[in-house]
């Protein structure tokens, strides 16, 4: 991590997140914005919350039901999603030896060494 930046993607495109320490500008401070335990307002039970605004609003991000998605976590797939169909994949063998994993046109799997032609 440099310069103390917590995002350390380089395709993010998110601004990098700075550790923020509280002083007399800030007369409140949770250190526990993120997943803290909270009871779910619509079940009851204990769910881990988090807070976009410093506190003000806490929304459930997991439940005894699991994951809660929402409209923008929807909105952050879109990008990912319009890469599919994926054309191939790449992986690699304990050894070392890399390798491209493809479909060929009858639908049968098709692995390449990468650097080969393809």
């Amino acid at each position: 991590m440099a310069d103390d930046k917590t995002t350390e993607n380089e395709d993010d495109k998110r601004p990098p997140l700075q550790a923020v320490a509280p002083d007399n500008k800030t007369p409140q401070f949770d250190q526990s914005l993120i997943l803290k335990r909270m009871i779910d307002p619509v079940s009851g039970f204990y769910c881990l919350a988090c807070t976009p605004d410093n506190g003000v609003t806490w929304l459930p991000q997991f439940t005894t039901m699991g994951k809660v998605y929402r409209k923008e976590d929807a909105e952050n797939f879109v990008p990912l999603l319009q890469e599919w169909p994926i054309e191939k994949l790449k992986f690699k063998s304990p050894d070392g030896t890399a390798f491209y994993l493809s479909v060929s046109n009858d639908g049968q799997p098709v692995f390449t060494k990468v650097g080969d032609s393809q």
